[in-house]
């Protein structure tokens, strides 16, 4: 028997829906914790939502979008 992992790929996605792909720098981190430690380059995804998009052309895809608003 042999068991396949799957990579995960992370995707940034600003209000602009500008997306930066982000390295999944340990695989035993959750996806909040991979989110917290990007968010010391990118202080967006502070309130940014995890959104997982499942397997996409064989990466584990999960993306953070962040929604730009307007006051007022």
């Amino acid at each position: 028997m042999e068991i396949a992992t799957i990579e995960r790929k992370y995707v940034y996605q600003n209000g602009n829906n500008n997306s930066i792909e982000l390295d999944d720098i340990d695989d035993m981190l959750s996806h909040q914790q991979i989110m917290e430690h990007y968010s010391q380059l990118y202080a967006e995804l502070t309130n940014a939502k995890i959104m997982d998009k499942g397997i996409v052309n064989g990466f584990h895809e999960i993306h953070f979008k962040t929604l730009a608003g307007t006051k007022g």
